[in-house]
């Protein structure tokens, strides 16, 4: 740095050379007359001062004789005023720590900031989280999210009479959700086993919690335990009811909660789809409507047992054309199929009441589903109505407070802190029934095909974290009908599962 200044110093007195030098005698001369005291220049004469270093001097005739002293002090003068100057840009440009100063930034670096570049402004803002909700970028402000959201499903079936033991990646959904602008969501979650497919795929608009918008594919609000996520069911697998609700459709809702949640409401227009089905494209113009209401009477009064009690009832209609539906046990197995050649030829609709309680660890609710569906075949139209309903209750031994999403534990598993996690118990009863139509039109073989299947099972839940859950269920399903001849045989088997959701 010292080289530097002396170099930069001594290009500017270069500049200057011509002038000094044309103010030096000429040894040809006489010497000039000895100098006078000093006191203030003659008036049109020049200081001895040397001239401010924003007025440099051109080459030339100096305007008069000056001593040599005088050239070499000038001289001096301008190198100390320039090293002066030199380190005073230094310090302008140059911060105490050695660094470009923040506070006096290029004007290109401010263009990128004002278009959320990478400035040290924009970088500020935006925060990378990784925790209970997942691995989350949001911005300062909140108005911007994207958030990583896995869920993974371990699952073992140990069959105690007929069956194959086996173990199996039940569910494995990489899912990915944002917000922008503050009002608006979106959501993707692709299946990974199986074939690959997209199980959700939405965008919803939320000016207010009252009054929301949601388009794309998504769980029309039908089922009870079907509108429950995957990660907080109280079984492995959902019971007899869901066969007769759809999965997932496609189309748009409007949607929202009144009074904090004491009124929740759902309707809308969808493609339409069997019962349990996923839905696609419509191969008809025909749509269903669907709508939902659930009504938590006591939600805002201080009669804390009753807080929780929430009432509902959905319904759907629509005309449904093409391939019908299998109904599976919850261990997934088939026990119910329509013959060959048949198919939805008509309207169908479902009707489904629905009630909740939770109070304190303890936790219960119940449904009842009727799908009714035209079905046709060569020669034959009938109309039938199949029928299913379930209870299902749960308790946390370790005292959680019961609720119908994820439960966080009051002491996750940690050896350190002594934690345990906590535990639930939980216990089901359910049963469907198929229209005897179906037989007696010979829609469905009776030796294939049970007429009625009955559902009871217990299990123990180990929330070991509010992501992290081991379950393991014992389930008991019988059947009335689909032997040769007689009533097939009863499924008992034990499903365990370890699970990870954000």
């Amino acid at each position: 740095m010292h080289r530097l200044r002396r170099w930069f110093a001594a290009s500017v007195i270069a500049l200057h050379l011509p002038a000094v030098a044309s103010a030096q005698p000429d040894p040809t001369q006489p010497p000039p007359a000895p100098e006078s005291p000093a006191g203030p220049a003659a008036p049109g004469q020049p200081s001895a001062d040397p001239p401010p270093l924003d007025r440099v001097p051109t080459a030339g005739p100096a305007p008069g004789p000056a001593p040599p002293a005088a050239s070499g002090g000038a001289a001096e003068q301008r190198i100390e005023e320039l090293e002066r100057r030199l380190h005073f840009l230094e310090k302008k440009s140059v911060g105490p720590t050695g660094a470009a100063d923040p506070k006096t930034p290029e004007k290109g670096a401010e263009k990128i900031a004002d278009k959320g570049g990478a400035s040290d402004k924009g970088a500020a803002s935006v925060a990378l989280a990784y925790g209970p909700d997942g691995v989350g970028i949001a911005s300062a402000d909140g108005k911007f999210q994207l958030r990583f959201r896995p869920l993974i499903h371990a699952d073992a079936r140990f069959y105690l009479d007929e069956g194959t033991n086996t173990f199996l990646l039940r569910r494995v959904r990489p899912a990915m959700e944002g917000t922008a602008f503050e009002f608006f969501d979106w959501r993707i979650a692709p299946e990974l086993t199986g074939t690959p497919h997209f199980r959700d795929a939405f965008v919803n608009i939320r000016l207010f919690r009252e009054i929301q918008l949601r388009g794309g594919k998504f769980k029309p609000p039908v089922g009870l335990e079907r509108l429950m996520g995957e990660w907080e069911l109280p079984f492995l697998e959902r019971g007899l009811p869901t066969n007769l609700v759809p999965d997932r459709d496609i189309g748009v809702q409007l949607h929202g909660d009144v009074l904090g949640g004491t009124l929740v409401y759902a309707g809308g227009i969808f493609n339409g789809t069997g019962d349990a089905g996923i839905g696609g494209n419509d191969n008809n113009d025909k749509k269903d409507l669907v709508g939902r209401i659930m009504l938590r009477p006591f939600q805002p009064t201080f009669i804390e047992p009753l807080r929780k009690l929430g009432l509902g009832i959905a319904a759907t209609r629509g005309t449904h054309v093409g391939a019908l539906p299998a109904y599976r046990t919850p261990a997934q197995t088939t026990f119910f199929q329509y013959s060959d050649g048949v198919s939805a030829g008509g309207t169908q609709r479902r009707l489904a009441p629905q009630i909740q309680f939770y109070w304190g660890p303890f936790g219960i609710f119940g449904e009842y589903t009727r799908s009714t569906q035209t079905v046709v075949a060569p020669g034959i139209s009938t109309r039938l109505t199949h029928q299913a309903w379930q209870v299902v209750a749960s308790f946390f031994v370790t005292g959680e407070e019961a609720l119908p999403t994820t439960v966080t534990p009051k002491r996750p598993l940690n050896p350190r802190t002594f934690g345990a996690g906590a535990v639930e118990l939980v216990a089901r009863y359910g049963e469907l029934k198929i229209d005897d139509d179906a037989f007696r039109s010979r829609v469905a073989d009776p030796t294939r095909s049970a007429h009625k299947a009955t559902n009871w099972g217990a299990g123990a839940n180990w929330h070991m974290a509010r992501n992290f859950k081991w379950m393991i269920d014992f389930e008991h399903t019988s059947f009335s009908g689909g032997g040769a001849p007689g009533d097939r045989p009863s499924e008992i088997l034990v499903l365990t599962r370890l699970q990870a959701a954000y």
